[in-house]
């Protein structure tokens, strides 16, 4: 299994689309810090007139980790999804439509433990993405912006009461990297669900853009207002829900109820394509 896993990630580490996704990653952070500088002190003012939040000299506070924070939701919320549902979509259907994958699986192989080697390298690649973007949107802030020793986490539109979040540096990267964590756990349900439409597809771009499609459609769906009964167990809505690692205390049976749905959605789509890939007839 091992050495399967070592050949899936050989496949996946000479993609273009690994170096066109790190290119476009740098291009949005340079575009965000233009917003980020061109915005000043003006980021607050809403705090001000809608919250009644009040704290001398705000801009102390647009600082690296706070910039790290910012850009960490839509490099997870939108790049990665893309990435990941590229990188699980040719895996099984990308190697169909070249024609590789008939004479992988005509060894003495085992279909199920092909499928689940695919899975583990995507898993791989992804945690190494995840924790690339998150350390270089952090070293780029710190280099740029500095750090202050008093953070100001903003969670507003989240129902929870809290709309801001005071702690210190230390406590602001723990969870910084928490929330990393949690993010490519969710998106390797992702991968699974990418998977199975990949071995149900013979094409990787209609595996691709069939994951892309239910999860942007998932993501509108959790912001419509009368999508309150289905909006926890939505799958965008599981997968987006680090920011509960910010607020203190930590909502424990919310965070492992999320980590159980995604778990749920992650075991039932891998044996979902595990089944599918053992009785496809490979052309």
């Amino acid at each position: 299994m091992f050495r399967m896993i070592g050949y899936e990630l050989a496949k996946l580490r000479v993609q273009k689309k690994n170096f066109v996704m790190i290119a476009c990653h740098l291009c949005f952070l340079a575009l965000c810090y233009l917003a980020f500088r061109s915005a000043q002190g003006k980021f607050f003012q809403r705090f001000d007139r809608t919250m009644n939040f009040h704290l001398e000299n705000l801009n102390d506070y647009l600082d690296g980790l706070f910039f790290a924070r910012v850009a960490l939701v839509p490099t997870f919320i939108v790049l990665m999804p893309i990435l990941v549902a590229t990188l699980a979509g040719d895996t099984v259907a990308g190697e169909m439509q070249d024609g590789s994958l008939k004479l992988y699986v005509s060894r003495a192989r085992s279909r199920s433990a092909i499928l689940l080697s695919k899975f583990f390298a995507v898993y791989i690649v992804t945690l190494l993405f995840c924790i690339w973007f998150a350390a270089v949107n952090l070293l780029i802030g710190v280099a740029i912006l500095g750090v202050s020793p008093t953070q100001l986490v903003m969670l507003t539109d989240r129902m929870f009461g809290t709309d801001v979040v005071v702690m210190g540096c230390g406590g602001a990267l723990l969870r910084y990297f928490a929330s990393m964590v949690y993010f490519s756990f969710s998106l390797t349900a992702l991968a699974a669900i990418t998977l199975f439409f990949s071995t149900v597809f013979n094409r990787m771009s209609a595996a691709t853009v069939t994951v892309i499609s239910l999860y942007f459609v998932s993501y509108v769906i959790a912001a419509l207002p009368f999508s309150d009964a289905i909006r926890p167990w939505l799958l965008s809505e599981v997968m987006n829900n680090a920011f509960l690692l910010w607020l203190s205390p930590l909502p424990l049976f919310k965070l492992l109820l999320n980590c159980a749905t995604l778990l749920l959605y992650m075991a039932g789509f891998l044996l979902a394509a595990v089944l599918m890939f053992n009785w496809k007839d490979l052309k």
